[in-house]
């Protein structure tokens, strides 16, 4: 499945997520996509939401730089 479509259906049903519970849907869908073979860039060039953005900056952070793929420079863009 394409990550244009997969962020379509983030976008529309997102608001459908209770507010509390976002952050988590967020790592769990950034956690579900990585682990399925989506890069850390492609992922963040389909989404453009604050949430999606906040869990790939956290995934980065506590898991990527220990492999030094990314610097903390690069990470603090994503912002």
């Amino acid at each position: 499945m394409s990550l244009d479509i997969i962020s379509e259906v983030w976008e529309a049903l997102r608001d459908h997520v209770d507010l509390s519970e976002r952050n988590a849907a967020a790592d769990t869908l950034v956690n579900f996509l990585i682990d399925n073979n989506y890069e850390i860039d492609e992922i963040k060039d389909a989404f453009k939401d604050k949430d999606i953005t906040k869990a790939l900056k956290g995934y980065a952070e506590e898991h990527i730089i220990e492999d030094d793929e990314y610097d903390a420079d690069e990470i603090e863009e994503w912002n």
